[in-house]
């Protein structure tokens, strides 16, 4: 399983109410996943531009955090 794969799954464990779940290093870690925090929410980003997907990656000027939510 890919990193966006992953972290859609974890996503769709996690999500608030609104559909939103903020992933930090420590999430990363948990996943298996070694890259730095903001590598792979660009990596996810890109992945998810490219399918065009009904997720979006925010990270509302947090540097230790950054959020997968649900566009409707």
């Amino acid at each position: 399983m890919g990193i966006t794969e992953q972290i859609l799954s974890d996503h769709a464990a996690r999500k608030d109410h609104e559909g939103i779940a903020w992933f930090t290093q420590a999430d990363l870690q948990r996943l298996g996943i070694h890259d730095q925090l903001f590598t792979v929410m660009q990596t996810v980003q890109h992945t998810l531009r490219l399918h065009k997907a009904h997720q979006v990656v925010e990270s509302q000027g947090c540097t230790d955090r950054w959020s997968l939510q649900d566009t409707h």
